[in-house]
């Protein structure tokens, strides 16, 4: 993601077409990990294109992403689950201050990867579904948001910081490899979702579902008061907003909840542009809120 490039054309894109929507956001997962000037830079043009929220990711990354100057940064675990090294969350804690500063709060991902060290010592499913996965996982959760401390917003924890953080939600697209066993243990993200709630007493900071492929990201279980999620996250890259949005939105106006657009991204080439603006017209005429991939 080149984010001036990118920004640009958005902004010329939504200011075209009528915006029903609350607010737009961008995604960057490695943010942080930028530059001073570079960050600032990705701020600064957020701001001018009137986006309200930056998507970020906890999750340890390699130099250089997506072309940009990016450091290296080692996750929260690196050194083995429940050995907790706060650089990560100190680069998080800049950059919500300086996304503050421009009028931007942060949705913040607590994410992994593949090969990460859960995946080493529990499997791929194993994650989702062993009791001591399960407890692990819930202790990361409790560490990044009541244990680590802001030390730049007077050592408080994430938990109290609802100016600074907008939502939160435990993985990006979980359990997305296999839709069957995803829809098998959809249970996985509502008890996450509630220890985000057990930690964080403060409705202003929501709870989302981390998305997932399109349509399959809108599980009527979601809008069951007994779940947790505040916010159901849809990721489209198909443009088939049309084939399922309508039934979503009046699922989460029953349940009293809320949709987002969380991850979506357009055509490269000659056509972008048009597909942009074709895109953001389908969310809007949904009055659906969106974050750019």
């Amino acid at each position: 993601m080149r984010p001036t490039v990118i920004l640009s054309t958005i902004l010329l894109s939504a200011r075209s077409v009528v915006c029903a929507n609350s607010f737009t956001g961008a995604n960057n997962y490695y943010a942080y990990s930028l530059p001073d000037a570079q960050r600032y830079a990705l701020l600064d043009g957020m701001k001018a294109a009137g986006m309200k929220v930056l998507r970020t990711w906890v999750t340890g990354h390699e130099a250089g992403q997506k072309g940009s100057n990016s450091r290296k940064v080692l996750d929260l675990e690196a050194n083995g689950i429940r050995n907790y090294n706060d650089t990560i969350l100190d680069l998080v804690d800049q950059l919500m201050v300086d996304a503050h500063a421009r009028g931007i709060k942060l949705l913040i991902e607590n994410s992994l990867q593949a090969g990460d060290i859960y995946g080493k010592k529990y499997g791929q499913t194993g994650f989702y579904t062993n009791p001591s996965a399960i407890d692990d996982f819930n202790q990361r959760i409790t560490y990044i948001l009541n244990i680590h401390k802001n030390k730049l917003l007077g050592n408080r924890p994430w938990s109290e910081l609802s100016a600074y953080i907008f939502g939160l939600e435990a993985q990006n697209e979980p359990m997305i490899f296999d839709q069957t066993f995803y829809k098998n243990n959809l249970a996985w993200i509502c008890n996450t979702a509630k220890q985000i709630r057990n930690n964080v007493g403060d409705k202003k900071q929501l709870i989302f579902t981390g998305g997932g492929s399109a349509a399959s990201s809108v599980q009527s279980i979601f809008f069951t008061s007994s779940c947790a999620v505040d916010v159901v996250a849809i990721h489209d890259y198909n443009d088939d907003y049309d084939d399922f949005m309508k039934s979503a939105v009046d699922q989460a106006k029953a349940a009293g909840k809320k949709l987002i657009i969380e991850e979506w991204g357009s055509l490269y080439g000659g056509g972008r542009t048009a597909n942009l603006q074709s895109n953001i017209q389908k969310i809007n005429n949904y009055k659906a809120p969106w974050i750019y991939w």
